[in-house]
This record gives structure tokens, C-alpha cells and sequence, in this order.
């Protein structure tokens, strides 16, 4: 296997390629049939079955059941591929999540679909058409559509497909370490609201909205409290952003079906699943803990698949993301015929012809160079592996030592540490990283692996200057590197730090620091994975414990994980500041409520690295290589 490149493993190979072929020539679209929900709400649902001449084949088919609040219509041939599936023997279902669509009722995000989703699969069950085996597909809210009907255990849910979903939406979609993630909170609810009824029905409020969008670099500036009257005419949206920003704690509201899953696997059916996720994707931590969570109290095999992938369309996912060339495009469609076909046709498809059940992508080792569409060429390759974390890893810890030094050996120095002034009205931007701030094309090469320099197209950026250059942004690195060094599972940073206000936060960024050259003059800082945790938080999600001013406190912030190969020459780079706007509201520094600040101050925030506070980041180190 070439490490320039990613072809893949066989056994992934084989899957990637997938397709037995189809039954039949056609399909028949039954449209909006209304199915009725336990409250009398009628959900629009389309019914893809297999055809010949127009007319449904005879018999019963294994049904594949898919729930979005986007509109089941415009988005089914862009990545759900209906069509394909019913050519291929199976009923395709398709539904408009309640308020949504074609559907009746109202829209309250995420809350009513456990229900809704089990009576969905309940439903399809008893239908002429049907088998009585049902399974899921879908990806990001659809996802979430997935687990919440699962909690709900419908006795005919067979088998599952969730990809780039939530475990746990307060930690790793609505925010993250305490944080409020900013710009996707306001800019997806706004989203929501454009699309509610009363918003089709009223040319004025879809006026409001549209404005309201239009000047979001605006918004994203002001408390979080003043975003709500920009939702007031839609009022289920304006209630739950205040339900998000009023619940700082994970608490009971959290924990509610739709929004929280890692808690509860227990109550899953015992059936198989397929996790699907990116590396660049701000619900990679839900996939990964979904998988683990599962995987620990489940008989059913559970499969996870990690690419260098941003958010977003699934099918034929290119090769590159954002500034990076990885070579590591995958379409989801081939992956899930041969994963159905297995669970609910019984076909031997060879997804388990290999005991490895995880596949994961390693980036880097290619040429350093940038090719002719303007892209790193990072290049990568695939692994495949029993389990997750990867069992030939093992934890290597990098300590922060004076003068920016990263190395293997702690500091014994005495009475050390790095100092700065965090400003919250002029945070660190945002470059890249998990942060996915607009779901359009033209947004998505500013998205995921990037070069850490400022850019005019990212907003929160001023200048065109490395972030490096900021005064407010501490750099750690290693020398560079006299061997490759492969990193595939979870990342963390621990830190001692202080700060001489009521509160403030961390950020971490792990950073592939390519040497110059003559495409880079300058080097390449690719973005790996970032992480944030807000002080008040840093024991722990449930209930805020303020720190003591000047205090030097232990923090750990998750980094997540990622696979990629620093090869030598490179330098292994860890990027400590405390904001990554407009991905995260600014932190005021105040102690005041989140979301209802008055007034802003700059925080005298320290990071120690001597003997007594050891500071370190901690990588997975896979020994084997590929």
C-alpha cells in the first residue's frame, strides 16, 4: 500500500466499488403519502419501490427509511440515491420530518422525532410492500433522526446507517467545552426559520430572515440575548436558540430524545450500524462516541469509517477538502448497498470478510507540493483495524516547555510560564478546523484542513497575517522531525493555567507544520483538529465552578482525535490562545451569565510549563505504520 496515495485496504476497496447490480429496470414514486403519527399529526412521506414498466414489482422488500427536516424532495438525488436503492430491491422511504415539507404539525427541533421516527418504522412494517425488516440511512440531522427513533427501540429496526451525527448535541454540535458554537447556532436556526410555514406563507417574515442573514457578520458580534427577537416571528425557533442559550449545563433538558444518545445506548435494539464520519466534522465526536458507546454493550457488529471529511453531501465526497489534496474521496453509496444487502437481503457482500470492523484515513506523506487546482498535496492513505481507539496505539506525551519548545522530556525549569492579553473584541479568527460556518460549495474550500494564515474570505479575519503573529496566540513546537511519526486516535492537551479574571477560555490547535519550499515559502500550517474549553467548565459540563482569579488550576481540553502522519522534516505544532471567532461566541472575561453579558474586559491569561505544572499534549502514536 503506497503511502502517497489512498487507495484503500482490499476489503475497503472492494466496498467502496460495491454493486450487485439491480432487479429491475425502473421505480415507482408514490408521493406525499400521509402517514399518521400517535397524535393524529399526518407526516408526508415518498415511497420508492422497484418497477418494471411502470407498475411495482410483486412481493415484499426490505425497506430502507430515511427522516430529514430538509425538504425529502430537492435532496434525495443529490445524496440519498432513493432511486438506486428501489432499483436494487428495496422500498426506499423518504420523509419530512413534522412542520417541515409537506408535513403537518409544527417544527421543534429534534424533540418529537423518537416518536415520530418509531411510529415511522412501526408503520412501513405493516405495509403490503414490506418485509417487515427496516432499516436507516441518513446524514447530520438525518442522522440524528436515526438515533432518536432508536432509543425509542421499534421492534422492526433492523439495521442502521447514521453518518456525521450527534451523540451528545450540548458538547458537540450546539457547543463544546462550555462554549456556544456561534456561528452555526445562529446561521442553522436562521436556516430553520426561512423554511418554517409561517416564513413561506408571509412574504414579510421571509424578508426578516433573509435581511437578518444577510448582515450575520453583524449579529454574530452582539450578546447572544439579542439574537432572539431576530427569531420572534417564528416562534418555535426563537424558543429553542433560548432554550440553547439559556441551558449552559448539561442538564435535564440536554438529556432529552433527539438531543443526547451516549447516555442511553443501552435502550438501542441489538442491530448493526455503520457510523460514518470526518475528522474535520464538528459532530466527530458524536460519531466516535456512538461507536464506542454501542460497540462496548452490543452482540450486533458496529463499523466506523473516518476521513479527512468536512460536514456536509456524503455522495461522491471528492478527494480533497477545503486547501488539501488527501486523495480520499469516497462515495457512501456503494458502502451502504453492501451494508443492507448483508443485514437485510442476508447476501455475502465481503463487508465481513475481514475481522476488521474500522476504517480509518492517515493523512499525510505526499509530495508537499501544490498541484494544479492550487492544493496542498497532503496525500494519505487507508488502515483498517479491530477496534477504536486502535490497539496498536499508545499515548506519547509532547510537554510545552519556555520559548515555544514542544519535546518528549518535561521542563525542569522553575517558575515558568508564557503570558498574553485575550481582548474579546478582538478574538482569534477562526481558520479552518471543525469549523463549518455555511453549508454552500463556495463556503466549503475556506472549510476544514487549512493553512493557519488569515484570510478575507474566512469571516472573523482582519488581515492576511499568520495567526502565528498574533500576540494573543502562544505557539508550541517541536524540533523537526528526524522520523515520521504516525498519530491516529484521541488528542488532549492538559494544561496548568491561570487568569486574573472570573473567567475566560482555552483553545487548542494541533497543527502538521511543513517546512519551506517553493510552493510554501513560507511553510504550510495544516489545521489538524481544535478544541475549546470555557474555565468555569473545566470540571465539568454539569455545573459551572468559577475559577479563582490568579489561581493556577489544572484543564484539560479534548482534542478529539484525527489520523495523520508527520513525516520528517515536519514539526509537530500545538497552538494555545483563548478564542476561535465566530466559530465559538467570544468569551467577555466577565463571569456574567452566558449569552446576557454588559460589558466586556481583557483577561491576563497564563499558561505554566515548568516542573510543577507540567503542560503537555498527548497524542496516539500508532508504532506499526501502514
Amino acid at each position: 500500500m503506497s503511502r502517497n496515495s489512498a487507495t484503500g485496504t482490499p476489503n475497503f476497496e472492494a466496498l467502496c466499488s460495491y454493486d450487485r447490480g439491480p432487479v429491475s429496470d425502473d421505480y415507482v414514486l408514490i408521493r406525499d403519502v400521509m402517514v399518521p403519527m400517535r397524535d393524529g399529526v399526518r407526516l408526508a412521506t415518498d415511497i420508492y419501490l422497484p418497477a418494471e414498466c411502470g407498475k411495482p414489482l410483486p412481493g415484499k422488500f426490505p425497506a430502507i427509511l430515511d427522516r430529514t427536516p430538509y425538504d425529502k424532495v430537492p435532496r434525495a438525488p443529490a445524496a440519498n440515491d432513493p432511486e438506486f436503492f428501489a432499483r436494487r430491491g428495496y422500498a426506499f422511504v423518504f420523509q419530512d420530518s413534522r412542520g417541515h415539507g409537506a408535513s403537518e404539525g409544527e417544527f421543534s427541533i429534534y424533540v418529537d422525532e423518537g416518536r415520530d421516527g418509531y411510529d415511522a418504522v412501526e408503520w412501513i412494517a405493516e405495509q403490503d410492500w414490506c418485509n417487515g425488516d427496516v432499516g436507516t440511512s441518513g446524514y447530520s440531522y438525518d442522522a440524528a433522526t436515526q438515533h432518536s427513533l432508536a432509543r425509542e427501540a421499534p421492534p422492526h429496526l433492523k439495521a442502521m446507517f447514521p453518518a456525521f451525527g450527534t451523540s451528545n448535541y450540548h458538547n458537540d454540535c450546539e457547543g463544546h467545552g462550555g462554549a456556544f458554537r456561534l456561528a452555526h447556532n445562529l446561521n442553522y436556526t436562521l436556516a430553520h426559520a426561512e423554511v418554517d410555514r409561517r416564513a413561506r406563507q408571509n412574504p414579510d417574515i421571509a424578508a426578516n430572515i433573509a435581511q437578518t442573514r444577510k448582515h450575520l457578520a453583524d449579529w454574530l458580534t452582539r450578546p447572544l440575548c439579542e439574537h432572539f427577537r431576530a427569531l420572534r416571528a417564528i416562534p418555535h425557533a426563537e424558543e429553542w436558540y433560548r432554550a440553547w442559550v439559556d441551558h449552559p449545563d448539561l442538564d435535564d433538558y440536554w438529556k432529552q430524545n433527539g438531543y443526547y444518545f451516549e447516555g442511553v445506548h443501552q435502550q438501542y435494539p441489538d442491530v448493526p450500524v455503520f457510523h460514518m464520519g470526518g475528522y474535520y466534522d464538528f459532530l466527530t465526536l458524536g460519531t466516535v462516541r456512538n461507536y464506542v458507546g454501542l460497540k462496548a454493550i452490543k452482540d450486533s457488529t458496529q463499523f466506523l469509517l473516518l476521513g479527512p471529511w468536512t460536514h456536509g453531501p456524503v455522495r461522491s465526497r471528492p478527494s480533497w477538502q477545503g486547501a488539501v489534496e488527501f486523495g480520499a474521496g469516497v462515495d457512501w453509496t456503494p458502502i451502504r448497498l453492501a451494508f443492507f444487502d448483508h443485514f437485510l437481503k442476508g447476501i455475502d457482500t465481503g463487508l465481513m470478510a475481514a475481522e476488521n470492523s474500522v476504517t480509518v484515513f492517515i493523512g499525510g506523506g505526499g509530495s508537499g507540493r501544490k498541484n494544479p487546482d492550487g492544493r496542498l498535496e497532503h496525500g494519505g492513505y487507508w488502515i483498517e483495524a479491530p477496534a477504536w481507539p486502535l490497539p496498536d496505539a499508545e499515548v506519547a506525551s509532547f510537554y510545552l516547555h519556555e520559548g515555544g519548545r514542544l519535546a518528549l522530556e518535561p521542563s525542569t525549569a522553575r517558575d515558568s510560564k508564557t503570558s498574553y492579553a485575550y481582548d474579546p473584541k478582538n478574538p482569534c479568527p477562526q481558520v479552518g478546523g471543525d469549523y463549518n460556518f455555511a453549508f454552500t460549495q463556495r463556503d466549503r474550500d475556506n472549510m476544514g484542513p487549512q493553512d493557519q494564515v488569515g484570510n478575507l474570505k474566512h469571516p472573523g479575519c482582519t488581515d492576511e497575517l499568520p495567526l502565528a503573529s498574533r500576540a494573543d496566540v502562544l505557539v508550541f513546537e517541536t524540533d523537526p522531525l528526524t522520523e515520521d511519526i504516525e498519530v491516529a486516535g484521541p488528542l488532549s492537551v492538559e494544561l496548568h493555567a491561570s487568569t486574573d479574571a472570573p473567567d475566560t477560555d482555552f483553545t487548542a490547535k494541533l497543527i502538521d507544520q511543513y517546512p519551506p519550499s517553493a510552493d510554501y515559502p513560507y511553510g504550510f500550517a495544516l489545521i489538524l483538529q481544535d478544541s475549546i474549553i470555557r474555565m468555569r467548565y473545566r470540571n465539568g459540563l454539569e455545573k459551572a465552578d468559577f475559577v479563582e482569579p490568579g489561581a493556577v488550576v489544572p484543564i484539560t481540553i479534548d482534542l478529539w482525535m484525527t489520523g495523520n502522519r508527520f513525516v520528517k522534516g515536519h514539526r509537530i505544532r500545538l497552538d494555545i490562545s483563548s478564542s476561535n471567532f465566530p466559530n465559538f461566541d467570544p468569551n467577555p472575561n466577565t463571569g456574567e451569565p452566558i449569552g446576557y453579558h454588559t460589558h466586556t474586559r481583557v483577561a491576563l491569561n497564563s499558561v505554566y510549563h515548568d516542573a510543577d505544572h507540567p503542560s503537555r499534549l498527548l497524542l496516539s502514536v500508532r508504532k506499526s505504520g501502514p
